[in-house]
């Protein structure tokens, strides 16, 4: 049993270590310039050791993206209670999400390398980007959408362009501070989201003509 055990355990730390190698080089070299021996020798075992855990390029890239998406929501805790309106809970996850950004370049430089939808990228990799963002764009839609009903939110919030400047918010400073990394990629993203807190919570006082 305990021998069992060690094995996966130890299954589960090299198959940790393929994934981390494999989600820096297809950062660094895009998905058709990372070959399964570059991937293999990064983790220190050989191409058959690799193979025993990702069978093709593809099942190792799926993995390396469900890991950029668990890392990512793991570290900023979105299951933590939280007291006040629920869309400031948002607002607060989108911070965390901009610092946590700011502090690992190749996980962001890999998002935005997988969003931009080069042709580099396979179509398994499109179509996870695309569900991202939608499942992005609804979550938040809809947390705006019961801050209205619960009468949080100013009743004239249009929720699904509010989470559209929000991603094109997000997307955009991370291009710009991948490629220069003095601008402050958080701060930017945190002046964005203090606006929005202070116009949604507060009333409408303005009519559109």
């Amino acid at each position: 049993m305990a021998r069992t055990r060690d094995a996966e355990q130890s299954g589960a730390a090299r198959r940790a270590k393929i994934i981390a190698a494999a989600g820096t080089l297809f950062a660094d070299r895009g998905y058709r310039g990372t070959s399964l021996e570059a991937v293999a020798t990064a983790a220190g075992i050989t191409r058959p050791g690799l193979l025993h855990h990702f069978s093709s390029k593809e099942t190792l890239l799926t993995a390396v993206l469900a890991e950029l998406d668990l890392q990512a929501f793991e570290e900023v805790d979105v299951d933590r209670d939280y007291q006040g309106p629920a869309v400031h809970r948002a607002l607060d996850i989108v911070d965390e999400l901009a610092v946590r950004s700011q502090k690992h370049r190749e996980l962001t430089r890999l998002g935005q390398f997988v969003l931009s939808g080069s042709g580099d990228t396979p179509q398994l990799a499109r179509d996870w980007s695309v569900q991202r963002v939608q499942t992005f764009r609804d979550h938040l839609g809809q947390v705006v959408d019961q801050g209205i009903e619960a009468g949080e939110v100013r009743a004239d919030a249009d929720s699904t362009a509010i989470a559209l400047v929000v991603i094109g918010a997000m997307t955009g400073l991370a291009e710009l501070w991948l490629q220069d990394e003095s601008i402050d990629m958080a701060g930017a993203m945190r002046a964005l989201t203090d606006m929005l807190r202070r116009d949604l919570v507060g009333p409408a006082e303005h009519t559109h003509s």
